[in-house]
């Protein structure tokens, strides 16, 4: 039986967006394992009664320390090779680096995937400018092995990946996002309501946008349209960009939002809502609430960024926004909340589109398929 070991940052996030992926890879006859920061025993006790492997990585996300980053790839090196997998799948930044070079000085098969290429491709701050020069050059190394392919979920994320680093195009391949299954998130008629409600799903970070459309609603109150802003979602520790609690709780003691806090059923929250937004400022994937959001049949509006305009169609089944244009996300909110009949005709077409080349069947059959060709590669 060949040994798959994923390798990620975070168990939840792993759980959330891979693990379908995973069993399937599991019925493929792969033997699983994961490398994770693992802070939830249910998490864990979840991976063990479906036949995963665990393995603990204490990494942390947002840490610059190289110290920490040495040590991490120290232990990294002893569990893979204790493993001595067939084929590793390296998720998020930090471990496409420690496992990409790790497969390349062992000869191993290996994916790089990019859920998006983050803050370090965006920001422009000194010390992310430098460590995106080192990102870089760290990729190449990673490239010249031959058995490495680099996987994306929307084309301008490769496109812009391949130019910095020189991948040539068969070195590549585009999965759009992590799937949804149109089974479980059911397409469902918006409700009518006298107060429409606007969903904003997401962790809490300020690049997420939910600061954007609280000054949208600001604007469109002062103007009398009204709406509810319902907010579910993480609330973020160690993290520079994070929203803090106190002003989450002003927010909502000033009427500005509600906050649910976080959900385990975001879909029947999904179904509760007219609209869902998501003004993301920086380059993601293809957000899951909108992949969910397009599948129940709501329309959505988010930023021109990452790859929300690969599910997202302008004018089709949502609205894309200029990034960083709180006038344009305004005026454009406004016409999503005063056109329910629109609205409507987006969430079928929104659903349609899951359906067609979003869906979590597709989206594993591409997945085994990178698998199969690597390793035979």
């Amino acid at each position: 039986m060949k040994k798959l070991c994923y390798f990620i940052n975070s168990d939840w996030y792993f759980d959330l967006h891979w693990v379908d992926r995973a069993i399937a890879a599991r019925n493929a006859g792969y033997e699983i394992h994961v490398i994770s920061h693992f802070t939830d025993d249910r998490i864990v006790g979840k991976f063990a009664n479906i036949g995963f492997h665990c393995h603990n990585l204490p990494i942390e996300a947002q840490s610059f320390n190289p110290l920490v980053f040495i040590k991490a790839f120290q232990r990294a090196v002893k569990i893979i090779k204790k493993i001595n997998p067939d084929l590793i799948h390296c998720i998020t930044i930090k471990p496409c680096l420690i496992g990409g070079v790790i497969a390349r000085r062992a000869r191993k098969p290996v994916v790089i995937s990019f859920v998006g290429l983050g803050r370090v491709f965006s920001a422009q701050g000194m010390l992310l400018k430098l460590l995106r020069h080192i990102t870089i050059h760290a990729y190449k190394f990673i490239a010249n092995n031959r058995h490495s392919v680099f996987m994306f979920e929307h084309e301008r994320d490769r496109i812009c990946l391949s130019s910095l680093v020189g991948i040539s195009q068969d070195r590549t391949i585009v999965i759009d996002g992590a799937g949804i299954d149109p089974e479980i998130y059911k397409y469902s008629l918006e409700q009518y309501r006298e107060t429409p409600v606007v969903l904003f799903a997401s962790r809490l970070l300020w690049s997420k946008g939910l600061g954007d459309l609280v000054e949208a609603k600001k604007r469109l109150h002062q103007r009398g349209i009204r709406f509810t802003l319902n907010v579910a979602g993480i609330l973020v520790e160690h993290d520079k960009d994070a929203i803090s609690v106190d002003v989450v709780e002003r927010w909502h003691q000033d009427g500005l939002i509600n906050w649910l806090g976080r959900s385990n059923n975001v879909c029947n929250l999904i179904e509760e809502s007219n609209i869902v937004a998501l003004p993301s400022v920086y380059s993601e994937g293809i957000p899951r609430i909108l992949l969910e959001a397009s599948s129940v049949g709501r329309a959505c509006i988010a930023y021109d960024v990452g790859g929300c305009q690969s599910l997202i169609i302008n004018n089709d089944n949502g609205l894309i926004v200029k990034s960083n244009s709180i006038d344009e996300l305004t005026e454009k909110l406004e016409y999503l909340l005063s056109n329910p009949d629109e609205r409507i005709r987006m969430g079928i077409r929104g659903r349609k589109r899951v359906i067609d080349k979003f869906s979590s069947k597709l989206v594993i059959h591409n997945t085994l398929k990178t698998y199969h060709d690597v390793v035979r590669g």
